[in-house]
């Protein structure tokens, strides 16, 4: 039961997550109202407190707070539509100049060109293909009084009616009779002849074809005229969204700060009674993370657009305040915000100077504001960490500009530092954590001993260089490399590791000792040489420390390292140090007391615990010299007194760390005893 219970769990999880993006989604025109009104409240509630402490009362420092916000911003929005609306006035007239400064970047390069005369074409055979042609072109020839005439094909065209035939009068001019004048009456009969064929002809040709064609009449549709209550709300059309979802969210922002301790409460009574603790550590982190965010990021922008505003007015890039407004504004987009801002007044400034100096002193000044904003304002202003990492605000701009566009996109980062905050609280949602979060996603020790794992020596030499840059050389076998070296000996208790591999992390462990002593004698002769007087003490010191440690590895090579880590440490201080192998004999290690005059033993232990032969070692050391001092160095943070007991069951001391044993063996040096011997 509890293996299928763990595996539905995932399952649960990744229905819930799916439902919750769904709802995300179809509930947006509910949801973007109420996120921006909690937003815009962690923004404007420190303010508010501020001016309710004053003895004004709570509804007036609300609604002072919130009326002065949203007309400011209705003010510079109405600034800003009427210099968009200038600038597109103007920007047509200033066509040809950025033609010119296009072809003076590339002056032989023809495309500008080609994709002008390609719209022109494409304008004119759009304007042919409209019924009825161009009215222009159809009366062309009846303007120029240039008629055509017909030539020898044209008159043999079957389709043309054929000459009238001659009448008899014409007959009679034919063979030489001369006719009277018009008037005659011959001249009467001819006109009759010629009158009465053509209509015959013509009567005949209309009864063959049908009625005669009609000229086609262009007709222009011509809509009634919008009344103006239509106009107006086809102006207001576009805007009614954002109006209302702005609407909303500003009587949501009054509600919630006038309210804000009973919405708390009922948000704490929402996750229960028994989740109390965490409940309020989790708001009150996230209440801090945002707030503190909210308020950094509008100094910052603000700042950034009154600096580019001022800069766009002093360089002479037209509509200088629109520009630091919207410079303001873009910048709560991450990443693109910055690029935007400086891409379209320098477009601007491009279209409207005369040459190029001032395009220039746009990138310019545009560079040198975001080298200050990003290296000096953000780390000076934003201190502690949002917690989510560089790839997680990527991950999270993307998702939130899908479920709900680009006010998504504004809103993305608060909403993700919520998001991780909550999740570092909830154990279903502790992935989240590990995605988004800033904290590294393994520590020191597993990155060493999974490179170890790999065969990637060099990396693992390089971390453990990097942190004895800023760390001593025992705090860093403390926590890097010893934890690192019982993982390699937990799995190996449990079989998890091969042949292979064991002699591999044995000996590159071994290799790592070597380098890392090395690089900590040569950054020690650096701090001395700085330092002749520190120099000095230190000789004096390892001249008058002639105390003489055994210190015995328990089982294996695992063991017989971490012996290896504390004798590089004792030698640093001056301390002889005897080191057999971690095959003698305990036999053998009992005799080595009395002929190598030993004044101190220690047992070096990597864990897992080793009970038994650890007890054996100790108990036979004490049978034979019941004065020695015995250290059992058992090799985790804090070794429990029931860990001690099982080591050496009151035969010895247990100690955790090299660094505290170290300390302990040089008080031991101290000792009236073994000084005396020592001297």
């Amino acid at each position: 039961m509890a293996r299928a219970r763990n595996s539905v769990s995932p399952l649960l999880t990744l229905v819930a997550l799916v439902v919750a993006i769904a709802a995300l989604h179809l509930a947006k025109e509910i949801l973007l109202p109420l996120a921006l009104a909690i937003l815009i409240s962690f923004l404007l509630t420190p303010l508010a407190n501020r001016i309710e402490r004053l003895g004004l009362g709570r509804v007036f420092s609300v609604i002072s707070v919130v009326g002065v916000t949203f007309l400011v911003l209705g003010v510079l929005g109405y600034i800003v539509t009427g210099q968009l609306i200038e600038l597109g006035v103007q920007l047509p007239s200033h066509r040809e100049r950025l033609i010119a400064k296009v072809q003076q970047i590339k002056p032989e390069s023809r495309v500008l060109e080609g994709i002008t005369k390609t719209l022109e074409d494409v304008e004119s055979a759009m304007k042919q293909d409209r019924p009825g042609g161009d009215r222009t072109d159809q009366g062309q020839t009846k303007a120029t009084g240039d008629e055509p005439q017909p030539d020898d094909a044209e008159s043999k065209d079957p389709d043309k009616p054929a000459s009238p035939p001659p009448s008899p009068v014409d007959e009679l001019r034919a063979h030489g009779v001369q006719v009277g004048g018009e008037t005659s009456w011959l001249g009467d009969l001819e006109r009759y002849f010629r009158s009465s064929t053509v209509q015959k002809e013509q009567d005949a040709a209309a009864s063959d074809a049908g009625p005669p064609p009609v000229a086609p009449v262009p007709v222009e549709i011509v809509g009634t005229p919008a009344s103006p209550l239509r106009q107006v709300l086809n102006w207001l059309g576009p805007l009614a969204s954002p109006l209302a979802t702005a609407g909303v969210a500003v009587v949501l922002v009054i509600f919630i700060m006038l309210k804000r301790e009973d919405q708390r409460n009922r948000l704490l009574l929402l996750f229960g009674s028994t989740h109390l603790h965490a409940t309020t550590e989790a708001l009150t982190d996230i209440t801090e993370r945002v707030s503190r965010y909210l308020r950094m990021q509008f100094l910052i922008n603000a700042g950034y657009g009154l600096a580019v505003g001022l800069g766009m007015y002093l360089i002479g890039v037209p509509n200088a305040v629109m520009w630091g407004v919207l410079s303001f504004s873009l910048r709560f987009l991450p990443y693109i915000g910055p690029w935007l801002s400086a891409i379209m007044p320098l477009f601007i400034s491009i279209a409207t100077s005369e040459g190029w100096t001032q395009p220039i002193l746009v990138v310019v000044w545009f560079t040198i504001l975001e080298l200050i904003v990003n290296n000096v304002a953000e780390p000076l202003l934003y201190g502690r960490s949002t917690g989510v990492s560089g790839v997680g605000v990527i991950v999270a701009a993307v998702f939130w500009t899908w479920v709900w566009g680009p006010i998504g996109l504004v809103l993305a980062m608060p909403l993700t530092v919520c998001v991780v905050v909550m999740a570092r609280y909830i154990p279903g949602l502790r992935f989240l954590t590990v995605l988004l979060g800033d904290e590294p996603a393994m520590s020191d020790q597993e990155r060493v001993y999974q490179r170890l794992l790999a065969g990637d020596v060099l990396e693992a030499r390089k971390l453990l260089l990097e942190r004895l840059k800023v760390s001593s050389l025992a705090e860093v076998y403390d926590q890097v490399l010893l934890p690192a070296l019982t993982f390699a000996e937990g799995d190996r208790h449990a079989g998890l590791l091969h042949e292979e591999q064991e002699d591999a992390i044995e000996e590159t462990a071994r290799d790592l000792v070597e380098d890392l002593g090395e690089a900590a004698e040569a950054k020690h002769r650096e701090a001395l040489e700085a330092d002749p007087e520190e120099a000095i003490a230190v000789a004096a010191g390892e001249r008058a420390t002639n105390l003489r440690v055994l210190c015995i590895p328990l089982r294996d090579e695992a063991d017989e390292t971490s012996a290896l880590m504390l004798k590089q440490l004792l030698d640093a201080e001056g301390i002889a140090v005897e080191m057999p192998a971690a095959e003698a004999l305990t036999g053998e290690l009992v005799d080595w007391i009395v002929s190598l005059k030993i004044d101190v033993a220690v047992i070096s232990v990597l864990p897992p615990l080793p009970t038994r032969s650890s007890r054996l070692l100790c108990r036979r050391l004490r049978e034979r010299y019941a004065e020695l001092p015995i250290l059992v160095g058992f090799w985790t943070e804090e070794p429990p007194e029931e860990v001690g007991r099982q080591l050496c069951a009151g035969d010895g001391e247990v100690i955790g760390t090299l660094a505290a044993m170290v300390e302990r063996i040089q008080v031991l040096a101290t000792h009236p005893r073994i000084a005396e011997k020592v001297g």
